[in-house]
């Protein structure tokens, strides 16, 4: 991975012609300071830069902007260039120099957001569940959720259920433990995320799959676009809503989900096409319920903005209120979502509107009766930590996680009332 990303930064300082066709498609960048310049004029910043020269607020805002939206990836340079791959070396360079501030937070470490958010949402045995490795020495089919979905985790026990309701031979790999090495490659860090990416197909090897099924969008257009073109797979990858889709005929649905609905899909499935109709799939064949497009969908949809809001916080406002407004505008009775932190984007944000916010697996998982309640979307509608941590009390008393631990994530987490993850 690493050998890959060094041989393409310096293909881009080769054969980039400055055209700016991947700052012209880009949609945060006329939401920015940069938004008065050309496109040319942005990519000319962005050479500059990588090409050793001092920093300029153009190659900035190009690469800290970046939401990792993966459209500038899809087909849009014409030598074949990869911009976000470039914009992340421009990340890593810029902190390297002590010239900009890192941010978030490893899912990986041993007392992370993301596991003791999960051990206060769920029980500990549900939480050993999603955080135990399946001990089979082989499966046909590997499910990995990846790490940020755990913020949210009984979307990763819906998923579960529904694997054991198909019935296929399946194993399951935490996604804690592991990482396809966005969460790094995304702050810069080329290193880490391409020693994680590479454990991660490690470990998904050794149960010898026939195909790998991710949860995690962002994990999906990862393995297409940065893992297999750096190394050979020896497995088929798949997301959890084409698997789904072409399986929903072995589960016995109910009416529970039925409803007037509008999706939001992942950008990022939908720009790479990658997952262009997996969610759609899946929703047609849930009983009673009727899909009302948004005006922009499919290879034309719009982003939620979360990728923006580390570096950029207004520009993600801004993103998120057009596509919350544009849900509205359908009429619709719930907006799905496929990404977890899409979900979560809107949902701490939609108490505007007249419409809740779901995911599509939890919909599925209603139709098999299975209902969990959202506890990461009720939180964050709450912004209130002592509220939260008496809700919690019962897995709290049960987690493994000490309690001045807990209370710090939660007051970091939901104590400016957004439940945003990226104030770690």
């Amino acid at each position: 991975m690493r050998r890959y990303y060094e041989k393409e930064r310096q293909r881009y300082l080769d054969d980039c012609t400055q055209c700016g066709l991947c700052a012209q498609c880009c949609p945060i960048l006329p939401l920015t300071d940069a938004g008065a310049d050309s496109p040319q004029n942005i990519q000319k910043g962005v050479h500059a830069f990588v090409s050793g020269g001092g920093p300029n607020p153009l190659a900035y805002t190009k690469a800290f902007a970046c939401m990792e939206c993966f459209k500038c990836t899809a087909d849009v340079c014409p030598e074949g260039l990869d911009p976000m791959l470039v914009n992340e070396w421009i990340k890593h360079d810029y902190i390297a120099k002590g010239l900009a501030q890192k941010a978030g937070s490893s899912a990986g470490e041993n007392a992370s957001a993301h596991r003791v958010l999960a051990s206060i949402q769920v029980s500990a045995e549900a939480y050993r569940r999603i955080t135990t490795a399946s001990p089979k020495p082989s499966a046909r089919y590997v499910f990995f959720p990846g790490c940020n979905v755990y913020f949210q985790p009984e979307k990763v026990l819906n998923t579960m259920d529904i694997f054991d309701a198909i019935g296929d031979d399946w194993a399951f790999l935490p996604g804690l433990d592991y990482c396809c090495g966005d969460r790094h490659l995304f702050t810069g860090e080329i290193d880490a995320g391409a020693a994680t990416a590479e454990a991660l197909v490690e470990a998904l090897a050794r149960y010898r799959p026939e195909t790998v099924v991710l949860w995690c969008p962002t994990c999906h257009c990862r393995f297409t676009q940065t893992i297999e073109p750096a190394m050979d797979l020896p497995f088929k990858v798949l997301s959890f809503p084409q698997y789904l889709a072409a399986n929903m005929a072995k589960l016995p649905l109910n009416h529970a989900a039925g409803g007037t609905i509008t999706l939001h899909e992942a950008c990022k499935s939908a720009y790479t096409g990658v997952d262009l109709d997996g969610p759609r799939a899946v929703l047609r064949q849930l009983p009673g319920v009727s899909l009302v497009e948004m005006a922009r969908h499919g290879r034309e949809t719009a982003c939620c903005g979360s990728g923006a809001i580390c570096w950029f916080p207004e520009s993600c406002d801004r993103i998120r209120e057009e596509r919350l407004a544009e849900a509205a505008q359908t009429g619709a009775d719930r907006m799905v979502t496929v990404c977890h932190y899409c979900n979560e984007t809107f949902a701490a944000h939609a108490g505007d509107y007249d419409f809740s916010v779901t995911s599509y697996v939890n919909l599925v998982a209603a139709a098999l009766g299975i209902h969990r309640e959202e506890k990461f979307t009720l939180y964050a509608s709450w912004g209130d930590p002592e509220r939260i941590l008496e809700d919690a009390a019962g897995h709290i008393a049960a987690s493994p996680f000490p309690y001045d631990r807990i209370a710090e994530v939660v007051q970091t987490v939901f104590g400016n009332g957004t439940g945003d993850e990226d104030t770690l």
